[in-house]
């Protein structure tokens, strides 16, 4: 038996509560860059290589060792999932059905509630009560994982539509996904006009502002890491939405303080397309979003569309 957890915390709790089995942690981020099939090893490693600050060859071999024991655990009397309702997660335990749709058993905890707030009994009692992913399961995520890839981001509009009752939380997750896709109305994602709505009021630091973006329980389920990348994002760019302003306490990027500067509120306030202002150039699922290639989030239908001034 093998167990896969979205990360190294879970893991390690599950390990100490003495579930047997051998127990891996799933790391990876497949919220940006390139995914698999679009984004080959190699660029996967660039891509987490340069986003999160690591070396080359360090990530490019943590991989390689990843798929391999991936492979290898296909091979297991039992791969059991555990994983969670926020979309950081859905990204991973859809790519994981699909990875061990030909498993001998596989079973999941699809948990709504954060696994690392959990006990090592309440642990235990959620691998006693683990369930067989469901043949329906199965094959949604499956066709889901292809939307999800897709270079055209619009095959993901028929799970946005409604829910699908073998499977909690998928039209929910892949909605927060597609509302990272330029909004019609202001050419920022959700994330983004979130963080900018919540400076209006005035500068703060980024222990006040990181709640702000996602409140318990998570739902977006994105770490500090990444949020700190988006305002980066934001502040560097040909015209900038925000200032980041180094505090009295020091450099540390959770110290710094972040405000809006002057031309933010036209975008806030739909008056200018951030698109217009910035040439957008990045991954969301499979789709490579460049001016000529863009999609975008009607936040009114809830459906992904293509730009109307797209080729």
């Amino acid at each position: 038996m093998i167990h896969i957890h979205n990360g190294d915390v879970v893991a390690a709790l599950a390990r100490r509560a003495g579930i047997p089995g051998e127990h891996r942690a799933f790391r990876e981020s497949f919220i940006s860059g390139p995914p698999p099939p679009h984004g080959d090893l190699e660029a996967r490693a660039q891509h987490l290589a340069e986003n999160h600050g690591e070396n080359l060859l360090r990530v490019r071999t943590d991989l390689l060792e990843q798929e391999s024991a991936l492979t290898a655990a296909a091979n297991e009397d039992e791969v059991v999932l555990w994983f969670e309702h926020d979309l950081y997660c859905l990204t991973h335990f859809l790519y994981m059905l699909d990875r061990f749709a030909n498993a001998t058993r596989l079973t999941a905890i699809w948990s709504a509630t954060p696994l690392n707030e959990e006990g090592e009994e309440e642990l235990m009692l959620l691998f006693d009560s683990r369930a067989a992913v469901t043949p329906s399961m199965l094959a949604i995520g499956r066709e889901a994982w292809r939307a999800f890839t897709s270079p055209d981001p619009t095959a993901l509009n028929s799970f946005l539509a409604f829910d699908r009752a073998d499977f909690p939380f998928l039209r929910d997750g892949l909605r927060l996904h597609a509302s990272r896709f330029p909004s019609l109305r202001n050419g920022l994602g959700a994330i983004e006009n979130k963080l900018l709505a919540s400076l209006a009021g005035g500068p703060l630091d980024f222990a006040t502002l990181f709640p702000l973006v996602d409140p318990e329980p998570p739902r977006f389920g994105f770490g500090d890491d990444e949020v700190l990348r988006i305002l980066w994002r934001l502040a560097n760019r040909p015209v900038p939405l925000i200032a980041i302003n180094e505090s009295e306490d020091g450099s540390l990027p959770t110290k710094k303080i972040y405000s809006l500067v002057p031309a933010a509120t036209n975008v806030i306030n739909g008056l200018v397309d951030d698109v217009a202002l910035n040439e957008p150039d990045s991954w969301l699922g499979g789709a490579h979003l460049t001016r000529d290639n863009l999609w975008r989030w009607d936040e009114t239908k809830k459906l992904l569309v293509r730009n109307r001034s797209a080729a």
